[in-house]
């Protein structure tokens, strides 16, 4: 079983890159703290079933994706959709121009979880093994994530206006 001191240290070298997951899935700052909470909560009281300390990563990644969207549909259920802000038209710069956030936004979840996890480093295995899916589900994900983020890019960028 790992330390509680090298549990700590996992967790504290993953924050960043655990947030922004998070965050991909849920969409604002206090879910996501509750899904990290919960997530460290889970990874603690279950330590003893990491067989691998190497495997941490890809371990705590992977009952954090579970907490955040256990928590997203546990949300959907309760936010009656008359409730339900509606989605605001990306905003651009001056002019005009989506930003690369914006632009991020408009693929589907699983492709920008792949990408963002690819960008921190992580390799195809450890994200396929974070995701839950083949490594060539995730070789397409990152693919096409990246096709449809140079399409909307250009699109815009050709779309703007000369000065």
């Amino acid at each position: 079983m790992i330390s509680d001191n090298a549990f700590a240290q996992e967790v504290r070298s993953l924050t960043d890159t655990a947030f922004a997951v998070a965050y991909l899935i849920l969409g604002n700052r206090a879910d996501c703290e509750d899904a990290m909470s919960e997530t460290i909560l889970r990874a603690y009281e279950n330590r003893g079933k990491l067989k691998k300390r190497d495997s941490f990563r890809a371990w705590f990644l992977r009952i954090l994706r579970n907490e955040s969207y256990t928590l997203l549909r546990k949300r959907r259920r309760l936010t009656p959709v008359e409730e339900m802000p509606e989605e605001a038209a990306p905003e651009g710069d001056s002019a005009g121009r989506l930003d690369l956030k914006a632009a991020l936004q408009t693929l589907p979840e699983d492709q920008r979880t792949s990408l963002l996890l690819q960008q921190e480093g992580y390799d195809l295995n450890e994200i396929a093994e974070i995701t839950d899916v083949p490594v060539g589900t995730v070789k397409s994900r990152i693919s096409r994530a990246k096709r449809a983020l140079r399409a909307i890019l250009e699109e815009d960028h050709n779309g703007k206006e000369a000065i």
